[in-house]
């Protein structure tokens, strides 16, 4: 599915479990912050210090530890920020979480930074602390599933997945708690935009913004009233303004007309220049398809509803393809090339279109079956499902 307009947004903060206290005051003086520390694991070793510039990384200094190990850094701080350190220049081994008029102490013993205690900054010691809590729940995590591909096999594997269920949904359930009550309690804190953001991996957050805008927007709205110049909170805000955008698009495509309504009889833009009133069109049933030759998922369905079309169109099944921001000299090309016969429309200018508003569509590949009194009798079929609901409208 591709959404009109906005395309997803990609995360780039950390899938840490960054939670911290944070202070308030001091948001508008300039001081200076001493981090210093003693890493015997990389002794006479470069470290690459970074601050996070909006949702990315920017290296702030760089230096070599001592033959021990030391190391220190003096850094202007006019409001609180996010500074990583490592051995690579964009790798995150130590993540702190700065204010003004901090003096910070680093201890590490292992050259891979992992195990690291922070000294002198209450808000990076709590983020070091949630942090080993989250990995830990990773690891619970990944041991679950390695006990489900164990047990593939074995005749109790219903069993043994409902038991697992019930623990995986049960450690999830705990977390998104626990990390909810945090930022409900620290609305002013900096970390909680990163907590909003964490993930167990790449396809799981802690958080839905569907379901949990409004903790996302009530974080926003009490960081504005106090950082409103912060790089961070300015970054949270724009991604929120992105997911408000996306948010929409996809409440207005679960509002598609259902079965049992009447779709507008609208006019559709036809390649040729005239409008096409599909009511104006003998048919027993239609299908409306909305589509565009930039889109895969698209192009696989035409060529499964060529054949579809072919077996059907004979017994009164009408097909209607509109193209979204696509070139109509274009669809005339790809017409003949693919000799496609059912009716074409083209809306190339997708943004502020009255017909995708009135039809409720959103994304693309969308689509309605309609019989010939305007009636939905079904929305976004394709494939396999579309040869289906034809078998039941066209019974032999």
């Amino acid at each position: 599915m591709i959404l009109l307009v906005f395309k997803r947004a990609k995360f780039t903060f950390f899938p840490l479990v960054l939670f911290v206290i944070v202070f308030q005051g001091c948001i508008n003086r300039v001081d200076r912050v001493t981090v210093e520390g003693h890493l015997c694991g990389i002794p006479k070793t470069y470290i690459y210090i970074n601050r996070f510039e909006g949702d990315s990384l920017a290296i702030i200094d760089s230096l070599k530890t001592s033959f021990r190990g030391y190391f220190k850094i003096k850094l202007n701080v006019e409001s609180p920020y996010f500074v990583t350190i490592g051995t690579e220049k964009s790798q995150v081994s130590i993540l702190l979480l700065i204010q003004p008029g901090e003096k910070i102490n680093i201890e590490s013993d292992g050259a891979d930074l992992k195990d690291y205690k922070v000294y002198g900054s209450s808000g990076s010691s709590v983020l070091s602390d949630f942090s080993n809590r989250f990995n830990l729940i990773k690891t619970q995590i990944d041991s679950i599933n390695k006990e489900y591909q164990l047990n593939l096999n074995s005749p109790k594997i219903d069993s043994i997945q409902h038991r697992l269920d019930s623990i995986y949904q049960t450690i999830i359930s705990n977390h998104h708690e626990f990390a909810a009550n945090f930022i409900k309690g620290n609305p002013f804190s900096l970390a909680s935009t990163l907590a909003l953001f964490q993930s167990y991996d790449s396809i799981h957050p802690v958080f839905d913004y569907a379901k949990d805008r409004k903790l996302f927007r009530q974080t926003d709205s009490s960081l504005l009233s106090v950082y409103s110049s912060n790089r961070m909170v300015k970054a949270f805000h724009k991604k929120l303004l992105k997911l408000d955008s996306l948010y929409t698009l996809r409440h207005k495509r679960e509002m598609m007309f259902k079965e049992g309504e009447i779709l507008p009889n609208v006019g559709y833009p036809l390649l040729n220049n005239d409008y096409l009133f599909i009511s104006s069109v003998w048919y027993k049933y239609a299908l409306i398809d909305f589509w565009g030759d930039w889109c895969n998922d698209c192009n696989s369905n035409n060529k499964e509803l060529k054949d579809i079309y072919k077996e059907y169109a004979p017994k009164g099944f009408v097909v209607l393809q509109v193209s979204l921001g696509g070139i109509p000299d274009s669809l005339k090309s790809i017409a003949a090339r693919d000799t496609i016969t059912w009716y074409q429309a083209c809306i190339p200018k997708i943004q502020g279109s009255r017909l995708l508003d009135t039809l409720r569509i959103s994304s693309i590949p969308s689509s309605y079956i309609i019989d010939r009194w305007g009636v939905v009798k079904a929305a976004n079929v394709n494939g396999d499902s579309l040869r289906s609901k034809l078998k039941e409208l066209f019974p032999k």
